[in-house]
């Protein structure tokens, strides 16, 4: 306009420009109003999915209270989120939104729970399901906090003076009837310390019970007590049977396979890692991971190019330089006890740094073996896939884990394979048992042993021996 001379009507070119500008103006302003409409969509959409976004972070702050329990149960934000990826994608579809939601939170859940077990020693376990199950409930405003918190601490006498007397002092210590008198200040337990002065046999049958958890409860509280609280009577009077408990609880708002870890497979390990990721071994008593490392090996064609170094003093220059070499040929790497070398775990801490933007062989893998130590690296704690080998808790679970250990070569190569295999199901089974009855120390034999992977090697041995031979 500022260069046009004239009639400004008498100028077609700016007639022209002015009139596309127009129309661009138009076309702008109905593609804003349409960006807007559909940025409304998409918030309602993903407005939708907020009760995912809600699990999923609830599921990772109690892997992130896990470091509480034990120092090497590290777990880091972007495998985290690489995980809930994959629940997305694996996932089973639905068309109608909630049922969506629902098959999401389900499998994540389980997806959480799976590749966490495989990093928590057995003790732990339990614990794990228990506080996911609980946070869950929390979350959806089923859980009586203060209930859960007089679970948590039990009862605290702070005025002894002004306490009621134990009217059964006879079999109940005074710790436990401190329980009873605190647990009778919160709401729906008022009156139980009556009830104690009232039925005083039926407590006492109640009390020695095999069985406190299922048997039926005096009077009227039988009836009157939801699931937690009975737990919480459970707790102040027979702390032994806690945990069977916190299993049935468990098992009645998550599912039966919450509280059956799956058996650890090595392959499917190998698998979810990659070049870049360490893996690691945490150890515990009377347990060898080489065994598993070798058999690994052997099945993916990698015996050849598998390295293994125990650390300690002197060792660090040959660990260095095993590492660059194995990451440019493809080699697995095996550094065992690094809770000896804790001195070169910073030093460790930068290579594995500089693996995540160096070239790296695809087939090259970093093994690490070390007992819980506080002063193991964060980074390399969380940054790698961590791994416990000690048996599981319960016969079923111990004989799923030895039979698959079992390879085809072995049941093929028995001159009598019917023979074999019904007397190893007796030896797996006689193994299960004495696993299971390590609860009870030396209790029938002369001192306490640990049996472990090594005695039963020594008994397949045997039994292979004499078979096909």
């Amino acid at each position: 306009l500022n260069e046009t001379k004239g009639s400004l009507l008498d100028n077609v070119e700016l007639v022209d420009t002015l009139e596309i500008s127009k129309q661009t103006s138009k076309e702008v302003t109905e593609a804003v109003q349409i960006a807007e409409q559909t940025e409304i969509k998409i918030d309602a959409a993903r407005e939708g999915y907020r009760p995912c976004a809600q699990r999923a972070a609830i599921l990772f702050f109690v892997l992130n209270d896990l470091g509480k329990v034990d120092p090497m149960y590290q777990f880091s934000l972007d495998a985290y989120i690489s995980l809930f990826n994959l629940s997305i994608e694996k996932s089973q579809r639905s068309a109608k939104l909630e049922e969506r939601i629902e098959r999401l939170n389900d499998y994540h859940t389980y997806a959480v729970y799976r590749s966490t077990c495989r990093a928590l020693f057995e003790v732990h376990k339990l614990l794990f399901s228990f506080q996911m199950c609980v946070k869950i409930l929390e979350s959806a405003g089923k859980l009586n906090m203060d209930e859960y918190q007089f679970f948590l601490k039990g009862g605290i006498v702070l005025d002894r003076e002004n306490q009621m007397d134990n009217p059964c002092s006879l079999w109940l210590e005074d710790q436990l009837w401190d329980n009873i008198t605190e647990l009778a200040k919160l709401a729906n337990f008022h009156g139980i310390i009556e009830s104690f002065e009232q039925y005083p046999r039926d407590w006492h049958t109640w009390f020695q019970s095999p069985e406190p958890e299922i048997a039926p409860l005096p009077g009227e509280w039988d009836s009157s007590l939801n699931e937690l609280q009975r737990m919480l009577i459970v707790r102040s009077l027979r702390r032994d049977r806690v945990s069977f408990c916190a299993y049935k609880f468990i098992v009645n708002n998550l599912g039966s396979k919450f509280v059956e870890p799956p058996v650890l497979d090595m392959k499917a390990v190998w698998e979810d890692s990659t070049c870049r990721t360490p893996l690691i071994f945490v150890l515990s008593p009377g347990v060898d991971p080489n065994k598993y490392l070798k058999e690994l090996a052997d099945k993916c064609n990698m015996t050849a190019r598998f390295n293994s170094l125990s650390l300690g003093q002197g060792q660090s220059v040959a660990a260095t330089k095993r590492i660059k070499e194995g990451a440019k040929a493809g080699h697995w790497v095996f550094l065992a006890n690094c809770h000896l070398s804790l001195s070169w775990m910073p030093q460790l801490d930068k290579i594995v740094e500089q693996l995540q933007i160096e070239s790296v062989h695809k087939d090259f893998r970093l093994w690490l073996s070390s007992s819980p130590h506080p002063d193991f690296p964060i980074a390399i704690l969380q940054s790698s896939i961590k791994i416990t080998t000690e048996p599981p808790k319960g016969i079923k679970a111990n004989m799923k884990r030895l039979y698959s250990q079992m390879t085809d070569a072995k049941f093929n190569a028995c001159k009598k394979p019917e023979k074999y295999k019904k007397l190893l199901f007796c030896l797996c089974f006689f193994h299960s048992i004495l696993l299971e009855r390590k609860k009870f120390l030396n209790l029938g034999w002369n001192i306490n042993y640990s049996f472990n992977d090594s005695d039963f090697d020594v008994k397949i041995f045997a039994f292979y021996f004499c078979f096909v031979l």
